[in-house]
């Protein structure tokens, strides 16, 4: 069963396929409609990437709210509902959304028992301009157990070159779904650094941790995401 933690909050992530349309556009309508109509409904904007060109679905961005309950959801859905407060704005968006050809997809989310909030990273300077992006398929019902694991296996290892884990987050209506992000050192130069990880072998921590992740798992998909302004994290 699921864990939800008292002291996280809950997060919006929303994937965006752009169509015909580019992120520098993107990003001016977004700045200009959505992100103000979100902000004023309480979320607010945790991370705005786009995806490389090497490593991903392309021309895609992704957007995290962070907000602090499902009633904050349920908010935000009333109001850009018809005859919400919110209804022309959320309208406006989803016309410009449709006059790229754009199509998305959306998740509710919690935090992992460790992640720390916005604010919190933000007090600590922690820099997310680009970021590595895992959506892991858990075992059925195992996502909690794949992060405690994750933490206690591969965070310190991962973390000593130079990938700085933001958090794992778990997709609220899917029972096999876990969404890990990491931080790049230095951004692009983190792959010049730390690239290949290993060379002749893995080191101990990775082998145990290659001995205990395939049974909590099925399989993942990484991408290397790039922020765009107005990202807080960057």
């Amino acid at each position: 069963m699921k864990k939800y933690h008292g002291h996280t909050l809950m997060y919006l992530h929303e994937t965006v396929s752009l169509g015909s349309g580019g992120s520098e556009l993107f990003t001016e309508r977004f700045s200009a409609v959505y992100q103000p109509m979100m902000e004023a409904l309480g979320a607010r904007l945790f991370a705005l990437w786009e995806t490389t060109a090497y490593n991903g679905h392309w021309p895609q961005v992704t957007v995290i709210w962070e907000i602090d309950a499902f009633a904050d959801y349920a908010r935000i859905g009333w109001a850009q509902a018809p005859g919400g407060s919110h209804r022309a704005a959320a309208v406006e968006w989803a016309a410009f959304l449709s006059s790229l050809g754009a199509t998305g997809e959306g998740r509710i989310m919690y935090a992992g028992r460790s992640n720390r909030t916005l604010a919190q990273l933000q007090e600590a300077d922690v820099k997310a301009g680009l970021v590595i992006q895992e959506i892991m398929q858990t075992k059925p019902g195992r996502q909690d157990d794949y992060i405690r694991e994750l933490e206690r296996l591969y965070v310190p290892w991962s973390e000593s070159t130079g990938k700085y884990w933001l958090g794992s987050f778990i997709t609220t209506f899917r029972f096999n779904e876990v969404i890990h992000y990491w931080a790049l050192e230095g951004d692009w130069a983190c792959f010049e650094n730390h690239y290949p990880s290993w060379k002749d072998s893995p080191p101990a921590e990775i082998v145990t941790w290659m001995s205990v992740a395939p049974a909590l798992r099925d399989g993942w998909e990484d991408s290397i995401l790039q922020a765009l302004p107005p990202s807080p994290l960057q």
